[in-house]
C-alpha cells in the first residue's frame, strides 16, 4: 500500500498580529490546514497519480521562461523542488512556498519521511528562518553564512 500526504501551508506564515485592545497582549493568527491523504494500492497507481498532482499544484515562476518557452530555473525562483528516489530515480517529495506533498510506502515508519530528506528539510527550514529572521547582516553573521555556503558546496 502506498500513501501520499498532501500539507498545505496557505495562511501559516502572514505576519499580521492582532493585539488584544483590553490586555495588549499581541496574537498571530492561526491556520490549521489539515493534510490530504490518498491511498493506492500499487506503486505505479501512486506514481502516476503523485506526478499528475504535484503538476497540477506547482507553478512556475515567470521569470523562468526564456523567450522560447523553455524552462531555465533562476536563482531564488519560487518554482517547486523535487526530490527523487535514490533507487529508480521517481519523484518521492515536492514542495514549494505553499505545498508539501510526499510518497510514502505502508510500513513500520509509515508518516517518517527518509532520515536524510528530513535533514535536508530541518537545514532548508534552519536557513530561511536566519535569513528571514534579520533585515541587516552584521559581519559575523555574514561570515557565518557564507561559513555555511562552504559546507553545503563540499557534501554537494
Amino acid at each position: 500500500m502506498y500513501i501520499i500526504v498532501h500539507c498545505k501551508h496557505e495562511g501559516c506564515c502572514i505576519g499580521k498580529v492582532y493585539e488584544e485592545e483590553t490586555t495588549g497582549i499581541k496574537v498571530p493568527p492561526i491556520t490549521i490546514n489539515p493534510p490530504k491523504v490518498f491511498v493506492f494500492h500499487t506503486r505505479p497507481e501512486a506514481m502516476q497519480f503523485f506526478t499528475d498532482y504535484i503538476n497540477d499544484v506547482d507553478v512556475l515562476d515567470h521569470r523562468c521562461k526564456n523567450d522560447k518557452d523553455e524552462i531555465v530555473h533562476i536563482d531564488h525562483c519560487t518554482c517547486g523542488i523535487i526530490q527523487l528516489d535514490e533507487e529508480d530515480q521517481q519523484p518521492i517529495l515536492f514542495y514549494n512556498a505553499k505545498n508539501q506533498i510526499f510518497l510514502l510506502e505502508q510500513g513500520p515508519q509509515v508518516f517518517v519521511p527518509p532520515h536524510e530528506l528530513k535533514m535536508n528539510t530541518n537545514n532548508l527550514n534552519l536557513i530561511n528562518f536566519l535569513v528571514t529572521k534579520t533585515k541587516t547582516l552584521d559581519d559575523e553573521q555574514k561570515k557565518r553564512y557564507i561559513e555555511l555556503g562552504k559546507r553545503c558546496q563540499k557534501h554537494m
